[in-house]
This record gives C-alpha cells, structure tokens and sequence, in this order.
C-alpha cells in the first residue's frame, strides 16, 4: 500500500515561479507511482498584479479550501501534508488557518518555502516570532538554495532540506543561426524590482561607450505591470534608445522560447529575488547570464564561468559585463555550454521529481 501524501499548493493563475514548480508536482508521474497523492488547489488571485487582500471571491476560496481540508484530513488521512505557505504578511496569516486545522489533527507538515523574508518580518516583533515557532514547530522545511536557509533560522531548528527548482527540457526548440549584431535579451514581467531601469541605464552606458567592438540591440519582453508599454517607451527615448532598445511585449511558450534563443546574452539585474525560473530558461538555451548578488543567484551562475554576477543597482558594473561578453565571442560560447550543462546536470523537471521524491521517503523513514 502506497503511503498517502496531501498537497496543498497554490496553482496558476497567476503563473509565477512557484505555482508553475507546484503545477510540476502534481502533475508528475514519478510522484504518482511511488505514493497515493491529493491535492487541494488553494486559489486567491487571477493575476500577478491583483494587490486586493480581500474580496468576496478570495473569502469564498478561504472558506472552501477549509473545508475540503478539512474533509482530506478526516476521509484521505494522509500521513504528510505537502504545503507551500506564504512567507510572511497577511497570506501568511490567512494560511495559519489551514495550519491550525493540520496541527489540530496531528499530521506533520512540509513546508516548500518559494519567497522569504520571514527574518526581516519576525525581527523584534516577540508575537510574530512566537507564531512562527508555533507554525514551524515539529513540521519539515525544504528551502530552494542554501543561500536561504538564513530567513528561518530564528523560527525554525531543525535542518532544512535543499531542493532547487527546475524547468522542462524544451527539446523542440531549434538552433537559429547567430547574426553579426549581438542580442541582448531582458525577460521578466515589466516590474522595477527585476531592475528593468538599470538594465536601460546599462545599456545606455554601453551606447556611450567608445571600446564596444560589435553592434548590438537589447530587447525587452515580459508583461506590464510596474510599467505600461507607454512608460517603458518613454524611459527608452529619455536615454536615447529608441533605435537600440526594442519592447516585444509579453511572449509565452514557444513564441517566448524562439526569442531566448534568438539571443546572444541574458540580462536579470533583479533586486529581489529567491530563485528566478527564467534564469534556468537562459542556461538551457546556452546563454551567459549577467545577474546580480541577490538569494540563490550565486548558487544557480558560477561567477566567470557561467556568467557574472554583479552588486544589486549597479547599471557599470552591467555594462561592464556586457561589454566583456559582446567583444568576446569565444567567451559567451565558453560561458554559455558551461551554463547548459550545468542546468542539465542540476535544473531539469526529471531531477526535481527524482530529489522531491527521495526527500519525502526520508520524512517518512523518520515517523
């Protein structure tokens, strides 16, 4: 008899990072065939850029989700609870519902942590700390990187597991011969944490500059959120980019994929971060990425190997690097196999599913 595992996971929409790798669990087949597997879809917005804590609809969601929580814990019985909860704020305490109801029951909670900030957000506040120590006490954590395991360390004394996300191998992409002008590629929603400003600064820098060998073009795609198309527009030909700089818009699948690969070098100048998916799209497509010290950044590109890392709100330094990679062919080509095969080796869906399944086994060997 299989050993009965309920997921309780937040699925698209809105399709970020986290709810894509939550779709990936359970959706996998290797987690289908070593365990009996429920889910329940926690559900609060349709968009990323849906800011309301409250309405009607998202109370109504609460209220269901209790419910069929409720009836998985006493009809399911599962012996681990699989729960990808919010970090800190408000959903944090909207999901200490579903918290308390497990605890009521007795079953041990995973906890998959996707964000962080629990440090900064418990820090001197002694009620806060103690809600915390409650959620987290006798549960499990698995964090994205080593590089966080920080945030927890004043909640939680146990030892996290460390399971880096992945993607899918998109093995029907085909190569597309290279031009003399070298693409630089910006991929991510239009939001001024994913530092879109500083890679325009950046790119305005390298325009300027007198010691660039190759002609080169930036393009831009992600959705409108921080910025519209029209206040994008405007920053491009404040700086004088407008025959440099190009906003594709936003571009999923297949459309967004034949751009990455259309692309010379990747840009992800974000200033807030934990483990950014797009990073592991730019190394499958054998991209140098220039990316800053931000969560588990450092552990994903091997600065000088697989790209650079460069300090957060540093629009030099990117320059800087770009201009290494766009007058050294030999070097983003070196650079770019070494970031293919380390995603190969470390950030594809099969070894996801392969580690997850080896950390749930060596949970339940503990009961």
């Amino acid at each position: 008899m299989k050993n009965k595992i309920l997921l309780l996971l937040k699925l698209p929409p809105p399709l970020t990072g986290a709810t894509l790798i939550n779709q990936y669990v359970t959706e996998s087949e290797l987690i289908k065939s070593c365990f009996e597997v429920k889910t329940i879809k926690i559900s609060y917005k349709d968009s990323i850029d849906d800011k309301r804590i409250f309405s009607f609809r998202k109370i109504c969601n609460i209220i269901l989700t209790f419910i069929r929580l409720l009836k998985s814990l006493i009809f399911f019985r599962p012996l681990q609870i699989y729960f990808q909860v919010s970090p800190v704020g408000i959903a944090f305490f909207r999901d200490c519902l579903y918290i308390f109801l497990i605890k009521f029951f007795r079953k041990p909670i995973i906890y998959h942590l996707h964000g962080r900030g629990i440090l900064e957000y418990t820090e001197n506040f002694f009620l806060k700390t103690k809600i915390y120590k409650w959620a987290f006490r006798n549960s499990t954590v698995i964090c994205l990187s080593n590089l966080l395991t920080y945030d927890i360390q004043n909640i939680y004394k146990g030892k996290p597991y460390i399971l880096p996300n992945a993607i899918t191998i998109h093995l029907t992409i085909k190569q597309i011969k290279k031009t003399s002008t070298i693409n630089i590629l910006f991929l991510s929603n239009i939001i001024l944490s994913k530092g879109i400003l500083d890679f325009l600064d950046a790119i305005e820098l390298l325009f300027q500059s007198q010691t660039v060998k190759n002609d080169f073009r930036a393009y831009i795609v992600g959705k409108e959120v921080d910025l519209d198309r029209t206040k994008l527009n405007e920053h491009i030909i404040d700086r004088g980019l407008n025959n440099i700089v190009v906003y594709l818009g936003a571009k999923y699948d297949e459309d967004k994929y034949e751009i990455i690969n259309k692309s010379n070098i990747f840009v992800h100048p974000t200033l807030n971060e934990c483990f950014p998916l797009v990073l592991l799209e730019a190394m499958q497509s054998g991209l140098p990425v220039v990316s800053t010290y931000e969560g588990a950044i450092p552990e994903i590109i091997d600065d000088g190997i697989t790209g650079f890392i460069v300090e957060k709100q540093n629009p030099q330094q990117i320059a800087e690097k770009l201009e290494i990679l766009i007058n050294n062919p030999e070097l983003r080509k070196k650079m770019g196999e070494a970031g293919r095969k380390k995603f190969l080796e470390n950030y594809t869906i099969d070894k996801f599913e392969e580690n997850l399944v080896n950390v749930f086994n060596q949970i339940l060997e503990k009961q």
